[in-house]
């Protein structure tokens, strides 16, 4: 395709050069650069996409697309944009010829359940003979074809090439998790969702929004800026998720189960390994337990119904739900109490991941629910004494570790977890809360605190396979730990 043929797609754009080469791909990262290629010059939180614009051009690149000004002595046509984010999403819309004008894409957004959301709806409609492609947390998948995810909600360039392969492999869907920051980086522009799904608004990322106003802001442009959107799901439960409703007005359907609307979920029944409800009359049946995951599911009917799904296929679906890797997941090495390895990592879901852990016990059963967690480092800080309160007072044991520290010290970050701990919990006569900074030894103490019929929940990393030190990646797996750790100990 003809650089100015791809050009049309972006308003004011200004050429620096008179050649109009033929483009043969886009790239937004310098060491991928084919010959041909058309390199988009993005402006990082650490550096500048326009350093790395001699490299592109010396590796192949025909042209240049750069924000604000053109680079001198560049030796390439460029296309001088306002936005190069947002003139990456719109050029590679062009390129791969509008994937998701074919495809039909449900966006889920919100602080917690936006991965286990998108799971069960996928799995309904697998289920119901309509291949769909997953583009979230955990991994990028289509048909039997799986990717590492390196983003919740990857850059524009790569959503569109995941859209373009879920269109050649015959998919019928995609479902998306939507960031806030994939919605203000303009990671999801020009896709054409058709529904759209709000789960909560919790504390998390203030580190990037400030506040919580910006924060909802965020997440509410997928519910305003795409007029493609033919329906959306929100938690009526959930106070922003009210705030939206009520802006949506009819172009909206609430779920919950404490307010009345439209997907209400009646006579709710929780069990380990299995929830029970009913909605509009019709009975469901789902493979997972924890009230967190009633919700996901109503977000699921919720969506799937509006956009025209018989009440027949979202129960078949949802009564074979899969397992979510990392959440509330099961570590079986035969030993005599629970292991769950869980994702929670901001304030409300690891209080609810206990809370739910605290069913699964028995409230009077007398066994014990021991939590394991920590925080990461260079993100927002306020969230850390809170996440040591929540869990010295609804664990009866809690080891706070490590989690991503990052080029944070870690030390730092548990005394900042430590802050929200009274101090007579962490003292021989009524303790209740242990530090261990190493990760590896913190599992190695919790499982050793356990005793027949106990609870121990590591949570803050769930599918995770690395731990970030500094700037570097190490492998570094819950599951893979406590398994190995549980064997040694001769607990299987």
């Amino acid at each position: 395709m003809k650089l100015r043929s791809l050009a049309k797609k972006i308003q004011g754009v200004r050429f620096a050069g008179k050649a109009n080469p033929d483009i043969r791909g886009i790239s937004e990262n310098s060491k991928a650069v084919k010959p041909g290629d058309l390199f988009v010059c993005v402006p990082g939180a650490k550096h500048d996409g326009r350093t790395y614009a001699e490299e592109a051009v010396r590796s192949g690149a025909e042209a240049l697309v750069v924000e604000g000004s053109a680079l001198p002595g560049a030796g390439v046509p460029q296309l001088v944009v306002r936005d190069s984010r947002e003139a990456l999403a719109l050029l590679a819309h062009a390129f791969y010829r509008e994937p998701s004008k074919k495809v039909r894409t449900i966006g889920v957004t919100g602080t917690k359940g936006k991965t286990t959301t998108t799971y069960l709806i996928r799995s309904i409609l697998q289920r119901a003979g309509q291949p769909a492609g997953l583009i979230g947390t955990i991994a990028y998948q289509i048909g039997s074809k799986v990717y590492e995810a390196n983003n919740t909600t990857p850059s524009a360039l790569t959503i569109v090439k995941l859209l373009d392969e879920m269109r050649r492999q015959k998919c019928v869907w995609s479902v998306m998790e939507v960031s806030s920051h994939a919605l203000e980086m303009n990671r999801v522009l020009g896709i054409e969702f058709e529904g759209a799904v709000f789960t909560n608004l919790g504390r998390d990322h203030l580190d990037y929004h400030k506040n919580f106003a910006n924060y909802f802001k965020a997440k509410s442009r997928l519910f305003t800026e795409f007029k493609t959107l033919k329906t959306s799901a929100v938690n009526a439960d959930d106070a922003y998720g009210r705030k939206l409703l009520k802006r949506l007005k009819r172009r909206a359907v609430g779920y919950g189960v404490k307010s009345k609307c439209a997907y209400q979920a009646l006579g709710v029944e929780i069990k380990p390994g299995s929830i029970k409800f009913t909605v509009q009359g019709h009975p469901f049946q789902v493979p997972l337990t924890g009230i967190f995951n009633v919700y996901n599911a109503l977000a699921a009917i919720a969506v799937l119904r509006e956009l025209g799904l018989s009440w027949e296929k979202l129960k078949d679906g949802l009564s074979r739900a899969p397992a979510v890797p990392g959440r509330f997941e099961e570590v079986a090495a035969g030993q005599d109490f629970t292991v769950l390895v869980d994702y929670a990592h901001t304030p409300d879901a690891l209080k609810q991941a206990l809370i739910a852990s605290r069913d699964i016990l028995g409230k009077k059963s007398g066994h014990k629910l021991i939590s394991l967690f920590g925080c990461g480092g260079d993100r927002d800080k306020t969230k850390r004494p809170i996440m040591g309160k929540i869990s010295a007072q609804l664990a009866d044991r809690t080891v706070v570790t490590s989690d991503n520290p990052r080029t944070e010290n870690s030390k730092t970050i548990l005394d900042d977890i430590l802050r929200g701990v009274p101090k007579r919990l962490i003292q021989n006569g009524q303790r209740r809360v242990w530090v261990e900074e190493d990760r590896r030894a913190a599992i190695r103490k919790a499982l050793s605190m356990a005793k027949e019929g106990d609870l121990v929940l590591l949570a803050g990393k769930g599918h995770e396979t690395y731990q970030i030190m500094g700037t570097q990646k190490q492998h570094f797996d819950d599951r893979e730990v406590a398994r190995e750790i549980l064997q040694k100990m001769g607990r299987r």
